[in-house]
This record gives structure tokens, C-alpha cells and sequence, in this order.
């Protein structure tokens, strides 16, 4: 196998082990944006429609490439170094929800907004900040950046929502 091919595999492989990681762990924290009474589970699953029109783009260096995703509920951004070879961060945009805390919740108000992050807990080095902005749940997960890069770039998302 050419080392091109590796490599692609391997952030295949990686974009799919994290964006799955995390839509299981939100569905098993308790995260899941329910409809509520008087939904139809039919048309939705359970689940309030995304109000968001387009992705909320974050600033960050020209030279990282983003794979968008997006579903009924979320839309999942994916940003990858210049050769595609490393994950760097991943950002769910979904409809408001709790930023409930976990075990190892810290948190932090910058700009009147107020970011929850948590270490991931598992064998890799990794973090998770969560926040609400206006009617959106963000949350962001790396295993490249720290909390700090991750707020910084957190910031970026929020200032271009109104609440």
C-alpha cells in the first residue's frame, strides 16, 4: 500500500472512530434533543428539526480543509491539517440543549457566554468544550488542540450568533 493510500485510510478511519465516538456519547450522557409532547416520531425520530439554515464557520488558520456533514438534527464540521492526515477538532452544531456537567466539568465565561469542558476519558490525550449560543448547542472535540486554542476558537463561532 502507497503511503498516500495509508495515510487516507488512517483519516478515514479516525474521522470515523471520532464523529462515532461522540454521537454515542452524546446519546448514552443524556445529550439527545428530544422533540418533546406532541412530536411526530414519524417524520423526526424523537427529535426537534435543525433551525440552523447553514453551518457556523469558525476562524481558523486558511490551511486546514473542513468536511461538513449534516443530518436532521446537527450539522457536524470536521477540520483536518493541510495534507489531510490529522483530525484536529470536530464541531457539532445542533438545536439548544442542557450543557449538562460530567464527572470532570470545569468551566469558563468569556464574552458573557459560558464554555464547559471536560478531558476525554479514555487511553488518547483529548478534550470536549460545549456551550449554547442563541437557540444552538455547540460542542467541540480534539485530541490536537487544548482547551484554551479550543475556547479561543470557540469565540469565533459565538460572535457570529445573536442571542
Amino acid at each position: 500500500m502507497r503511503m498516500e493510500e495509508y495515510m487516507s485510510h488512517k483519516y478515514i478511519s479516525m474521522l470515523f472512530l471520532f464523529t462515532a465516538a461522540s454521537l454515542i456519547w452524546l446519546n448514552t450522557a443524556g445529550y439527545a434533543d428530544p422533540a418533546g409532547p406532541g412530536a411526530n416520531s414519524e417524520d423526526n425520530a424523537g427529535y426537534s428539526v435543525l433551525k440552523l439554515k447553514e453551518p457556523v464557520f469558525p476562524n481558523v488558520p486558511k490551511d486546514w480543509h473542513v468536511i461538513v456533514k449534516t443530518s436532521e438534527n446537527c450539522f457536524t464540521l470536521c477540520y483536518v491539517n493541510a495534507r489531510g492526515d490529522q483530525l484536529i477538532f470536530t464541531l457539532d452544531e445542533c438545536n439548544r440543549r442542557p450543557a449538562t456537567s460530567l464527572q470532570h466539568t470545569k468551566s469558563t465565561t468569556v464574552n458573557r457566554t459560558t464554555y464547559y469542558y471536560d478531558p476525554w476519558i479514555s487511553s488518547q490525550r483529548g478534550w470536549m468544550v460545549r456551550w449554547n449560543k442563541g437557540d444552538v448547542y455547540f460542542e467541540m472535540n480534539s485530541f490536537s488542540l487544548n482547551v484554551p486554542e479550543m475556547i479561543r476558537i470557540a469565540e469565533t463561532v459565538s460572535a457570529q450568533v445573536v442571542d
